[in-house]
């Protein structure tokens, strides 16, 4: 297993301490923004001192994801490069990269920009916007994802903790 599979186990299994089995599932918005971000900070913490996703602790992981957007994008930037890390969200007219790797993809997905005021598959209407996933998390927001869910993955990570 690579070292980004193993981060995004790792983030699945920490993000499922907070959110019922019927939602953990990739057609839910939410659980795949929280689990990518989570898989992200994880895997650039790991990268940093030639660790396992395994052994960068909850703690770690929880002051990673407490510090919000800014940090998580500037910790993918190793991962991702700085174009990358910053640029598609303030600049969505950017041609966007072929995702080369599943980490390059998962960055996309996490960064990409929505429609505003989507519809969601919450509404009565079924979503294009979202790609056919439900959204709970800034229901209507334009926010990519790596700008919206930082505060409930480090809820995530909250709950984690408490099932040690």
């Amino acid at each position: 297993m690579s070292g980004w599979e193993h981060a995004l186990a790792r983030a699945g299994q920490i993000a499922a301490a907070d959110y019922p089995p019927g939602l953990r599932t990739d057609q839910f918005w939410d659980w795949v923004g929280i689990r990518g971000v989570l898989a992200v900070v994880l895997h650039a913490l790991a990268g940093r001192t030639g660790r396992s996703p395994d052994d960068v602790s909850l703690d770690e992981l929880l002051e990673h994801c407490s510090q919000g957007a800014g940090h998580i994008r500037a910790l993918a930037v190793p991962l991702v490069g700085q174009d990358l890390a910053y640029g598609l969200d303030n600049a969505p007219a950017a041609p966007v990269p072929a995702p080369e790797t599943p980490l390059i993809d998962t960055w996309l997905w996490l960064t990409r920009l929505w429609p505003p005021g989507a519809a969601d598959g919450l509404d009565e209407l079924p979503s294009q916007q979202y790609e056919g996933l439900l959204r709970g998390i800034g229901h209507g927001s334009p926010s990519a994802a790596v700008d919206s869910v930082p505060d409930w993955a480090a809820r995530a990570v909250v709950a984690a903790m408490g099932t040690r």
